[in-house]
């Protein structure tokens, strides 16, 4: 039954959606300084990029998978479940904008986790308390990123330049 089926899919993103919001503030707790943030403006921080955090992670996360998107609690979602789903276009850009290019250049755990924190610490978003600390966090994060780029693919020297390149597609979508 075709409807059963669609209700399925759906379940299955809603259930990874609620796992990876939860990891999302687990993984947070860990960032160095995270934590001395203020209260409030931690809960900022991680209301205004949930979305792209979640996305730059299933994105990594489904680099070893063709044309699918491998949820947080392992479910794989194909195209036609993403159509059926509504969600078919957001896919594909998913697809095309972040995951096809991240398997391109092979964007590792490290990176990943970089571009991430960078999210994380967004000094414009409204309200922050501790604007001046969150720039300077974010500003560690680039620092960190281009000598661990430098570094690991001295071959490659638009590497850190190409990975920040990823973050307005995320935004975007």
């Amino acid at each position: 039954d075709c409807k059963t089926e669609v209700s399925l899919e759906i379940e299955n993103m809603m259930q990874a959606t609620d796992k990876q919001l939860y990891q999302l503030v687990e993984w947070a707790k860990h960032i160095p300084h995270f934590t001395s943030l203020p209260m409030d403006d931690q809960v900022l921080l991680l209301r205004t990029g949930w979305n792209e955090l979640m996305i730059a992670a299933f994105s990594h996360r489904s680099m070893g998978v063709r044309d699918g998107i491998v949820l947080a609690t392992g479910v794989t979602i194909y195209r036609n479940s993403a159509q059926q789903a509504g969600v078919g276009m957001i896919f594909d850009r998913v697809l095309t904008e972040l995951v096809t290019k991240m398997r391109d250049m092979q964007m590792d755990k490290t990176e990943l986790g970089c571009l991430r924190s960078i999210i994380l610490f967004n000094p414009s978003v409204r309200g922050l308390k501790s604007q001046a600390e969150v720039e300077s966090l974010r500003e560690k994060v680039y620092a960190t990123l281009e000598e661990y780029t430098r570094l690991t693919h001295p071959q490659e020297p638009g590497r850190f330049a190409k990975l920040l390149l990823r973050l307005p597609a995320l935004r975007s979508i």
